[in-house]
């Protein structure tokens, strides 16, 4: 989650650091941040030198959890290039799993890769196996400065490993950790798959995480969970192979343990990434904590808005058995069937337009899910589509009219009516849920817990207000009937208000577990109790209605395009800050508002078509008694925007640690000639294509604190060639003060 300013700070205070691995002082052992749970063990000696090697071996640190062995680390004597061949590593506890990591002092390390083998009796060993590099493409670095090998499913008391060192890269070290996946038993039989139904397939057997043996300790640092959970509704369903061998073990959950604590401990993720695993048999697991909808680690950003499934094993040229391609289209089929999510369509993820069911590879570079997994993908597309018989015409749409409340001042006790009207806009009927209309809600109870729990597919008018930090869309309220295309409904609800507050409140239409169809809409401001009237003018008005010139008032210019008034603080803001072409007019006159980020608290302000002016009392006669808005921050709150890896500053490119973001090129040097910091902030993302919602084209655009810079290319070579957002007027329009 990003870290946001708050309004009544004058400059961001950068987001959180990315834990890395700290070097403590004792013979180089390294402990990674955050982990100081974990009970770190040394060997006999400490530091063990290998007879005539020159090597020294520093055993790493183990957990002292499921099974968890110490790790083998060598830190010295790799040639400058070639080819390095450790000694012969007994191992002293059992382990059912390798997973290998490596750092270096120059070069590459992405161009370094291992080999493993293993071996009963120190003298007969198997073949070599690749431990083809991982590049942590699945959540975030943990730690910057190492690389990962593919986790191998090897077993023995003899460990030994190479690498192909080539001339330019210098290595640090190597570390192998031994996992043993034996402990935590074997789960219950499967049920043999049953025909699936067509039209809304079931939910598949799955086996849990308590049934496959997750440590849920693994999860936890310093009473702290690592990876909370976060969660975003699934349009999406990202396939992947775990490119490990293909053991085909009797026990395939032995494998699952194995790539969590890979995961979990050994990347230092937390959790499991992916959301699902399938094995060999057609088994299916539960990965990431969390329940539905959680977001996982399995393709970085694409995580937002995607399941990941995880076919265990390597699937480059050996096509994955039809059990595990059963339980695909099986458990696919309800996934789609769930959300509402057309197999063979194509839907836009993050920044791209890609399949519904894709492969990794559609949106990281990289092979996964191999090219042999890649190539059944067409096929259960067909069989997924097949199964849950996707109409193939029609479509769902909502048009939410109206929301009414009434009335707006209330004292405790008094019951708030809220009147929505609702069309069908699209082809398929929509199909509802309890409570009907006409249901009255005690502020504080929610739908959950008057038991009404969503379900899936279903129909509900929702009222939200700012400021929530329980459920999301607590008040909620069936359409009354099944909604016919075309029809019309008019849904009546009523919250019986007991606090004394001032609170923004809005509409919402929620299909569950699918989407909001509609949200924002109808924001009004409910006093209950005592409290003051903003807004603008008179109780009721609409902040952007045309007010009278006070234009006799030399400190008081008046806008007829917009029909607002400038005076005073602000006027002088707006004209030695950059006027009309850094604000555009004004769309309101100055009123008292909620801040959005410190609900509680009320600062005069004036909306324009590009920003909004805050007056701060607390910062009277400083540069910052005026302050812009965060509308950037504000507008993509619920958006994920990745950073970048930080460099050396040049001339015409800059990195900014305070939020992991990097400006360049023609974007930065407006950032530079129109204000800099003060105006916009810090960049919040990098620059992406995005459609334009006012004229539906697509730009070149990048967000900051305060704004959202788009470049015109139609403009090029004149002062117009980057243009500032209209957020302003985005932020008006979301409250529903303009059409």
């Amino acid at each position: 989650m990003k870290e946001r300013k708050t309004d009544s700070q004058p400059a961001m205070s950068g987001s959180a650091a990315p834990d890395k691995s700290i070097a403590h002082g004792y013979g180089g052992t390294l402990l990674k941040a955050g982990r100081s749970r974990r009970q770190f063990l040394k060997l006999a000696g400490g530091v063990a030198v290998i007879a005539g090697a020159g090597l020294v071996i520093q055993p790493w640190g183990s957990s002292n959890l499921l099974g968890a062995p110490s790790d083998w680390v060598i830190q010295t004597g790799f040639p400058a290039s070639g080819t390095f061949t450790s000694p012969v590593q007994p191992v002293t506890t059992s382990f059912t799993a390798i997973g290998s990591y490596w750092e270096v002092k120059s070069g590459d390390g992405n161009q370094l890769s291992l080999q493993l083998r293993v071996s009963d009796d120190g003298v007969k060993f198997s073949d070599w196996i690749d431990a083809h590099p991982d590049s942590d493409e699945g959540r975030v670095k943990t730690n910057l400065t190492r690389f990962y090998g593919r986790v191998q499913f090897l077993s023995g008391k003899y460990a030994q490993f190479r690498m192909n060192i080539p001339s330019g890269i210098s290595v640090k070290l190597v570390g192998l950790t031994f996992i043993d996946g034996s402990a935590g038993g074997v789960p219950p039989q499967t049920p043999p798959r049953a025909l699936i139904p067509s039209g809304k397939p079931n939910k598949p057997y799955i086996i849990s995480r308590a049934d496959w043996g997750a440590n849920e300790s693994y999860r936890f640092s310093g009473g702290a969970q690592v990876w909370p959970p976060e969660y975003r509704t699934a349009k999406a369903i990202i396939v992947h192979h775990s490119e490990t061998p293909n053991s085909y073990n009797a026990n395939p959950a032995v494998d699952v343990r194995g790539i969590y604590y890979y995961h979990a401990i050994t990347k230092g993720w937390g959790d499991i990434g992916y959301n699902f695993l399938i094995d060999w048999k057609g088994n299916i697991y539960e990965g990431r904590y969390g329940g539905d909808d959680v977001v996982g680690g399995h393709a970085y950003q694409y995580n937002y808005g995607s399941v990941g499934i995880c076919m265990i094993g390597s699937f480059s040229s050996v096509t994955p058995p039809k059990a595990m391609q059963d339980a695909l289209v099986s458990l696919v089929a309800w996934k789609c069937a769930q959300r509402n999510i057309n197999p063979t369509s194509k839907v836009f993820l993050i920044d791209k337009t890609v399949n519904a069911i894709l492969g990794h590879r559609d949106v990281i570079d990289t092979t996964c899910p191999g090219n042999s997994g890649y190539a059944i993908l067409p096929s259960i597309r067909t069989q997924v589509a097949g199964v849950i018989q996707q109409p193939s015409s029609g479509s769902y749409n909502v048009d939410l009219k109206s929301v009414t409340f009434s009335p707006t001042t209330l004292k405790a006790g008094d019951v708030l009516r809220v009147d929505a009207v609702i069309s069908n806009t699209g082809t398929l009927p929509l199909e509802s849920q309890d409570p009907a209309p006409g249901y009255t809600y005690n502020e504080g109870q929610t739908f959950e817990s008057l038991n009404l729990a969503k379900q899936d597919g279903k129909f509900r008018f929702a009222v939200d207000f700012t400021g929530n930090s329980g459920v999301s869309h607590p008040y909620r309220w069936g359409l009354g009937k099944t909604l016919q295309p075309g029809e019309t409904v008019t849904v009546t609800g009523y919250i019986k208000m007991q606090t004394q507050r001032q609170v923004d409140m809005f509409g919402s239409v929620v299909q569950e577990y699918v989407k909001y169809w509609e949200d924002n809409v109808g924001t009004t401001r409910v006093t209950t109790g005592s409290g003051s009237q903003t807004g603008g003018g008179s109780s009721g008005s609409n902040p952007t209605d045309r007010a009278p010139s006070r234009a006799s008032d030399p400190n008081v210019r008046y806008f007829n395009e917009t029909g607002h008034n400038l005076g005073y603080g602000f006027r002088g803001y707006w004209e030695r800050n950059g006027g009309l072409e850094l604000f555009g007019y004004p769309l309101t006159e100055e009123f008292t508002e909620e801040s959005p980020t410190q609900p509680g608290k009320f600062y005069t302000v004036q909306y324009f078509q590009r920003n909004r002016f805050e007056y701060h009392p607390e910062y009277k006669g400083t540069q910052y008694e005026v302050l812009l808005g965060l509308l950037g921050v504000q507008l993509t709150a619920d958006r994920t925007f990745f950073k970048t890896a930080a460099f050396t500053n040049t001339a015409s490119k800059v990195y900014f640690k305070e939020t992991g973001h990097s400006l360049g090129g023609t974007f930065y040097s407006y950032w530079k000639a129109h204000g800099g910091l003060p105006i916009f902030g810090y960049p919040i993302s990098e620059e992406f294509q995005e459609r334009n919602a006012d004229d539906g084209k697509v730009y070149t655009v990048q967000y900051f604190e305060r704004n959202r810079f788009e470049y015109h290319p139609e403009n090029k070579g004149t002062r117009y060639e980057v243009l500032l957002g209209l957020l302003g007027t985005e932020i008006c329009r979301r409250k529903g003060w303009l059409k």
